[in-house]
């Protein structure tokens, strides 16, 4: 097993203590920040390193899709795919969670990892875990055992042990989170050995219920009950348990208005019903309740261990219901009684609504008009601001009647005292007032009706008919503004190309401004100020490129003050140009609010690029030698390629550097360098391809971008004097950068250290051809010594390289014959005509010219010339450049080795001194 230290995480999740099966658990969005291939099928090779990074991953056929634990279920990514996250941080769903789960392992070793999750107040809690080697389990605090296999694949696809002493496992640990906070993220190790495949968060138990009412109803129609899950912070939170509704009086009758859970009446005129929340309620349900006896009740809700009355619960959040015999009602202006529904800010209610003094038949039950069809009542009219608590100065709620308008008075939470008299005509056939209303802030209102009972000589009494409704006013949009780089503050582009301007790097922060709007376009001041604020978040949609990666945006906006607020450390982690919606998932229980989308945002690029190498070999020039001439060129047996992967900040692969985003090119990439150790053994870099062309640039997809080298003709250690023997260390280096200025961590250098390697030896010659003067009978085959000689140093000189049997033997020439040679007079003794050498004889010889170099020599041998063919030649043996030498001087440089063959008797030229035949 490769011993090199690595961590892996698999999955984690968002829970609270005690975890539930069956408990509410959402997943969070990893698929923006996956970087690492962690499964794969038995047979097909891993990817991109695998799970390990050595070239082995989890069978994708034993793990399957999910792993489950604690009732909770964790999707596994996808074999053969970017499946994991690593060393990198993830936004989290806004919300309070108790405890955070997680899967995982570590590879060759247990190793250890803090991980931090950041909440929206800026504070931190850190956690530090022990994780077990995935193939040799150890028993560390906190860790539980999820999944065992008994295999793992390796890098060809092969399927077995492959190392691991024990079973692969996953392996699942806790930690315990800050329930009075609300999360933002989750940075896993800066380590690139530590990875998530799934999370999930799962909301806490409520700490208590909260219901809300009108206060007074009528007994011949049911009342409007709110029932909301409340945290500690008396914020609403989504819930999926069970809750019983109790009335303090036994009575009364209970049905679902608006919920998409489970609803079980109770015994008629019990008092009781039963409701299991459904995910989609996010934690509130709205009931009717009607009782028939005049009395005041209080109402419960409880599931067994949060209730109205545990935890941090008010008074204000369980205040009591009072049924009347008569007073107001909302009809649709049909005689048929409505709720008002949720309405926008700045704008007049579109649904129809008539306000209805009513009373109980006492025969029937049913509810009977109190006042005379086209009869005009004063009123008194007033609204409450429930959730916030208080209204905001400047704002108005306008009441329209019988086409006139009214300006209602304003209350808080804390109770209504103050009424406008509104001149209310009840001008339907059912003795209905149709009324419209706008109101222009945000929040949790409720519009109250209050009608003095006169006496009989016409005077106020002291009784009233009372009639209410409570409603959201959702904002009619939220817009963004100011949208700006954190760091220095550059303001957004807005590109619209994948050429144009750049705004930020992958999963860098930018700051923008929310602001809640009404009809009219003026901030609603209320927005933001509720008893949990609503949490406004940023929804992207890509523009470009279409159809792409688009992952959620990470960061939270700060305190809202007078319908606006600002946040500085939202991000995106991925490239490309997107726009932005502002949008709440649920406000005060009402449903979304969608913003208005802004312009594009962008355009985004790496934050940076992760570059990977391969291991380049040069091929030696002589492989059975085991080493190259200098001046000889050599080449790639295996190409340099560098694998370049865009980031995010963290670690995250931007899927999106592909296409036109994909931005790396011949003319962004600089000092494309060889060099080479010791300096003065200077590099012939002639025959390499131009840099406009080299590295091949490949565009793999999914953010990954190949460089591949090329040696063109070939490079060589140039050659100057004679030097001894030595090894080549020679280095690649690149500067990789793309259009963008986006850089990796360069140089990217091949070799560092040692050199790139050579395939059989990095030995380098200084070489040459030598051969010498012969003389002979010319009755007799003449052998010239031609070899191959290699620079020993400066007290040997030069010596045959018995070790060559690589060169390609010289082609021979003829010239300068004198006395009785003529051309054709000799030839070498070859296989056949022309043979190697270029000018063989025509009959193959027995005996003949080496094609290639045996043990450095070329068995050149003349063929002898007969009787009377006494005299000599300029024999001249044409080999490569690397083996010329400045034979010389009146050359100039190096030539090809020239000797003289002799046949005969004969006295040679006239510079000869001496000349000695023996026979």
């Amino acid at each position: 097993m490769n011993k090199r230290s690595t961590t892996w995480l698999l999955a984690a999740q968002l829970l609270l203590a005690p975890l539930l099966a069956g408990a509410n658990a959402v997943l969070v969005d990893l698929s923006g920040y996956f970087n690492v291939w962690a499964f794969q099928y038995d047979g097909s090779p891993t990817v991109n390193g695998g799970f390990d990074n050595d070239g082995n991953a989890y069978s994708k056929n034993l793990a399957g899709a999910s792993v489950n634990w604690n009732g909770m279920t964790f999707p596994l990514g996808d074999a053969g795919a970017a499946s994991a996250v690593s060393s990198t941080t993830i936004a989290l769903p806004t919300g309070s969670y108790a405890t955070l789960n997680v899967l995982g392992a570590a590879v060759n070793g247990a190793q250890t990892g803090t991980f931090k999750v950041k909440y929206t107040d800026g504070s931190t809690d850190s956690f530090t875990q022990s994780l077990s080697d995935w193939c040799v389990s150890s028993t560390p605090a906190g860790q539980t055992v999820l999944a065992s296999m008994a295999y793992r694949v390796g890098s060809s696809g092969q399927t077995g042990p492959l190392g691991c002493p024990a079973p692969v496992m996953i392996y699942g640990y806790s930690f315990t989170l800050n329930t009075a906070k609300t999360v933002a993220s989750v940075t896993l190790p800066a380590n690139r050995n530590i990875v998530v495949l799934a999370m999930d968060v799962v909301i806490p138990p409520p700490d208590h219920y909260a219901v809300t009412t009108p206060g007074t109803a009528v007994n011949c129609q049911p009342a409007s009950v709110t029932v909301s899950a409340h945290d500690s912070l008396h914020r609403t939170i989504a819930a999926t348990g069970t809750i019983t509704l109790h009335t303090s009086t036994g009575h009364g009758d209970w049905s679902l208005a608006a919920g998409s859970g489970s609803f079980i009446a109770g015994p008629s005129n019990g008092g009781t019903a039963t409701y299991s929340f459904a995910a989609s309620d996010a934690g509130t349900a709205v009931f009717a309740l009607r009782d028939t006896y005049p009395e005041t009740v209080t109402l419960t809700a409880s599931d067994g261990t949060a209730s109205t009355s545990t935890g941090t619960a008010l008074a204000s959040e369980d205040l009591p219901l009072t049924f009347v015999p008569s007073g107001f009602r909302f009809t649709n202006g049909a005689n048929v009684p409505v709720l008002i529904g949720t309405q926008r800010a700045g704008l007049a209610s579109t649904q129809a609504l008539a306000l209805q003094a009513v009373r109980t038949d006492t025969q029937t039950g049913a509810c009977t008009a109190t006042f005379a069809s086209g009869q005009t009542v004063n009123v008194g009219v007033a609204y409450q601001c429930n959730n916030p608590g208080t209204c905001a100065a400047g704002q108005s709620l306008r009441l329209t009647n019988n086409g006139a308008s009214t300006n209602i008075a304003a209350n808080p939470a804390s109770g209504v005292t103050s009424y406008t008299t509104v001149p209310l005509t009840f001008s339907t056939a059912n003795a209905e007032a149709p009324f419209s209303f706008a109101y222009s802030d945000a929040g949790q209102i409720t519009l109250a009706f209050r009608y003095a009972l006169p006496l009989a000589n016409g005077t106020p009494s002291a009784n009233a008919m009372m009639g209410a409704g409570q409603f959201v006013v959702q904002p009619y949009t939220l817009t963004l503004s100011n949208i700006q780089a954190t760091g220095n503050g550059t303001a957004n582009p807005a590109a619209a190309t994948a050429s144009g301007p750049v705004f930020l790097g992958a999963g860098q922060a930018f700051s923008a401004t929310v602001t809640a709007l009404n009809y009219q376009g003026a901030a609603t001041p209320n927005f933001g100020r509720e008893s949990s604020p609503a949490a406004v978040a940023l929804t992207p949609s890509l523009v470009l490129p279409v159809g792409g990666h688009d992952p959620a945006v990470a960061g939270s906006f700060g305190a809202f003050s007078a319908g606006v607020a600002t946040g500085t450390s939202f991000s995106w982690p991925e490239v490309g140009i997107v726009t932005l919606t502002p949008g709440v998932a649920n406000y005060l229980g009402s449903g979304a609010v969608t913003g208005t989308a802004s312009a594009n945002v962008g355009r985004f690029v790496p934050a940076s690029f992760a570059a990977a190498l391969n291991t380049p070999v040069f091929g030696t020039a002589c492989s059975a030698g085991g080493f190259t001439y200098l001046g000889q060129p050599f080449t790639y047996t295996v190409a340099p390629v560098i694998t370049v992967t865009a980031q995010a900040v963290g670690g995250a692969t931007t899927q999106n550097y592909t296409g036109a985003l994909m931005r790396l090119s011949n003319q962004s990439l600089t000092g494309r360098a060889y060099a080479s150790t010791p300096a003065s053994a200077a590099l012939d870099l002639s025959g390499l391809p131009p840099t406009s062309a080299d590295p091949a640039i490949a565009d793999r997809g999914g953010g990954v971008v190949s460089l591949t080298y090329g040696a063109g003709s070939g490079i060589a250690v140039a050659r100057g004097t004679p030097v001894a023997p030595f090894s080549a260390n020679i280095t690649l280096s690149q500067n990789v950068i793309d259009l963008d200025g986006v850089a990796a961590n360069n140089p990217i250098v091949f070799g560092a250290g040692g050199g790139i390697p050579f395939s059989t030896g990095a030995t380098q010659y200084y070489g040459r051809l030598a051969l010498r003067n012969a003389l002979g009978s010319e009755l007799l085959d003449l052998p010239m010594g031609l070899a191959v000689q290699y620079y020993v140093g400066s007290t040997v000189g030069f010596a045959t390289n018995v070790g060559d049997s690589c060169t390609v033997a010289p082609h021979i020439a003829f010239s300068g014959y004198q006395q009785n040679l003529t051309a054709g007079s000799t030839c070498v003794r070859d296989s056949g005509s022309p043979g190697a050498s270029g000018a063989g004889c025509a009959a193959p010889a027995t005996t003949r010219y080496s094609a290639t170099a045996n043990a450095g020599a070329f068995n050149l041998i003349l063929a002898a010339p007969g009787s009377g063919h006494n005299g000599a030649v300029n024999v001249t043996a044409s080999g490569p450049s690397w083996l010329q030498f400045p034979w010389s001087a009146a050359s100039g440089g190096n030539s090809n080795p020239v000797g003289i063959a002799t046949f005969g008797e004969f006295p040679g030229p006239p510079s000869r001194v001496h000349q000695r035949e023996v026979y």
